[in-house]
């Protein structure tokens, strides 16, 4: 299992993405998250931005068709993601993940 986290630059992108991970039943439930960012430019400085962040629980053996599925949303510009493992769940709800997802 796993959570895979997605950067988006809006809530409407962010929902978009998540009806369709959802529908297609590659994530069990998600989460929605602001997040200020901030990454040095070298010409400008400190460059601030505003994310909307996708946290979703998924079987760890959908990663690629998940990002399959972003990369034919978004092409070149697809939103950064990754996942982390879920190392330890209580039964029932690794149990609801694996027979809620694809």
């Amino acid at each position: 299992m796993m959570v895979v986290h997605i950067e988006t630059t809006g809530f409407e992108q962010a929902v978009k993405i998540a009806e369709t991970l959802l529908n297609k039943k590659l994530i069990y439930d998600v989460g929605f998250f602001k997040a200020e960012n901030q990454t040095l430019d070298p010409d400008k400085g400190i460059k601030e931005t505003l994310e909307i962040i996708l946290r979703a629980k998924s079987k760890s053996i959908l990663y690629a068709s998940i990002e399959n599925e972003l990369k034919q949303m978004f092409g070149e510009n697809m939103p950064t993601m990754f996942s982390k493992p879920i190392i330890q769940m209580p039964h029932e709800q690794f149990a609801a993940i694996r027979t809620e997802t694809e």
